[in-house]
């Protein structure tokens, strides 16, 4: 469906309108927990999870019972026939610190490694992956790699895989996340690079875009998010001394996405001779894209979707799969949540305290749950108590039918009336469909069908665009869909 984006120029509001965004809900346990050496310390969600074979498939990252305080390459494999309750399988593919090859390891190590399937790929290379790697990864060193930085891989079922060069793709580093995007028809990329930006004084994290089209990678990365003097507004209003991005993962909208911003929020003291900020929590919240390569834009006043502070069983940070699945009539988006604060293991001149370390191995780094919400729902407009949403849906070049993602209030009802014309009122319009023979909608829908008194069909009309009006009353638009009309 089409989300329904505070900025979208195909939209126009009036009257009592307001925009707002949800909260999800958190599931109230991890789903999965340290449990084998390979994930003894922690697991972490640097990740994907995706419905695919009939089941869910779960790339994670593990911190093993031997980690050594600084290199977190150890990439896992998990799967559940429901999304809570999950196995790890014996794989045997990768042997791990001497301890053999009975585990849920894939054949190659690597940070923050993100999936997706390619839909016009040869079988041989139907599982595409982003993941950062190279030689400070001590594990990657007999894979000779060029040097460190992002790589690409590809795989035909999902757990052996290949690079698909030996240097490199992009020379940035740490965090990466990759997403198919259906629509558009290509993946879309988003990289970490360590520092951007400066602000304040110090230099900030911030995100370049990237992308996969036709088979090729792109070699270019151009600014994307970058933090500004109002991300330093949001940390201090919350406690924080300043603020930046740590990740951002990305869901596909109809022709636009949704980004889920890793907002890292420090706290002092930063870290002697440190660029950046290094102590403090992270929260997500919420960034959009209107359309292929536009730009992105916070929503106002950047509030949290979700907070450190949410997950019971968390406490410090969060960190997110790169994607949310559908779980039924809902969007699943899997996190791991962690105890500690970023850099809690860290004293102020950057050596490691032993005994925080011990701690944070013995408590486990992090565990993986997951944040609900109905599908679509994240964002909309509310009528208070009345207002009106006039949609452009563009020239219809065949008979089309319009279903709406919507909730009314006690009392509550939207009425659709359908003209041609761009937001202009064309009462003489012959193919106009008027509010008063529209058949009101009340109660709660995530796809409902729009109807009147004469049909339910938008006429096509390849030479003027189609504008639909929406008369609410205590009622929420979250999002539209215009598909061919049934036969």
């Amino acid at each position: 469906m089409e989300l329904i984006f505070e900025s979208r120029v195909n939209l126009n509001a009036s009257g009592k309108l307001v925009f707002f965004q949800n909260k999800p809900t958190i599931h109230p346990a991890p789903v999965l927990e340290p449990s084998t050496f390979v994930d003894e310390a922690g697991t972490q969600l640097y990740g994907t999870v995706m419905h695919d074979q009939g089941m869910y498939r779960m790339w994670y990252m593990s911190t093993p019972g031997n980690w050594d305080g600084w290199n977190m390459e150890t990439i896992c494999y998990a799967e559940s026939d429901n999304g809570i309750d999950w196995r790890k399988p014996n794989l045997g593919l990768a042997d791990f610190a001497g301890q053999g090859k009975d585990n849920n390891l894939i054949n190659i190590p690597g940070h923050d490694m993100n999936v997706f399937i390619d839909p016009e790929a040869p079988p041989s290379h139907r599982y595409r992956a982003t993941l950062c790697t190279g030689k400070c990864h001590d594990t990657a060193r007999p894979e000779n790699l060029a040097t460190y930085g992002f790589y690409t891989v590809h795989s035909a079922d999902g757990l052996s895989w290949d690079y698909d060069k030996r240097t490199p793709q992009w020379y940035h580093a740490d965090n990466i996340t990759s997403v198919y995007h259906p629509k558009q028809r290509r993946a879309l990329v988003m990289m970490k690079v360590n520092p951007l930006q400066t602000i304040n004084g110090m230099k900030r994290r911030a995100f370049m875009s990237s992308e996969f089209v036709d088979g090729q990678w792109s070699d270019e990365a151009n600014p994307a998010l970058v933090p500004d003097e109002f991300d330093d507004v949001a940390a201090r209003a919350r406690g924080f001394a300043s603020g930046d991005y740590y990740g951002v993962s990305m869901m596909p909208a109809g022709g636009g996405t949704v980004g889920f911003v890793y907002q890292f929020r420090h706290y002092l003291p930063y870290p002697r001779g440190a660029a950046t900020g290094i102590f403090g929590v992270v929260d997500i919240s919420l960034c959009y894209q209107d359309k292929a390569r536009d730009r992105w834009l916070h929503v106002n006043g950047r509030p949290d979707f979700i907070s450190h502070d949410d997950v019971d069983w968390g406490g410090g940070c969060i960190y997110l799969s790169s994607c949310p699945v559908e779980v039924g009539d809902e969007q699943w988006l899997y996190f791991c949540a962690s105890p500690f604060t970023h850099g809690y293991y860290l004293q102020e001149n950057w050596e490691t305290d032993e005994d925080a370390k011990r701690t944070l191995m013995e408590s486990g780094y992090g565990r993986i749950g997951f944040a609900r919400w109905p599908k679509w729902r994240l964002f909309g407009f509310r009528a208070d108590p009345r207002g009106k949403l006039e949609i452009n849906l563009g020239r219809l070049t065949e008979d089309s039918e319009l279903f709406l993602n919507y909730r009314c209030h006690h009392g509550g009802s939207i009425q659709v009336e359908a003209l041609h014309g761009r937001f202009t009122d064309l009462s003489a319009d012959p193919d106009r469909q008027p509010v008063e023979s529209s058949l009101p909608l009340s109660g709660d829908s995530l796809a409902e069908l729009v109807k009147w008194q004469s049909g339910r069909e938008l006429r096509a009309d390849p030479d003027v665009d189609c504008t639909v009006r929406l008369h609410m009353y205590q009622a929420e638009i979250f999002a539209y869909e215009v598909r061919p009309a049934s036969e």
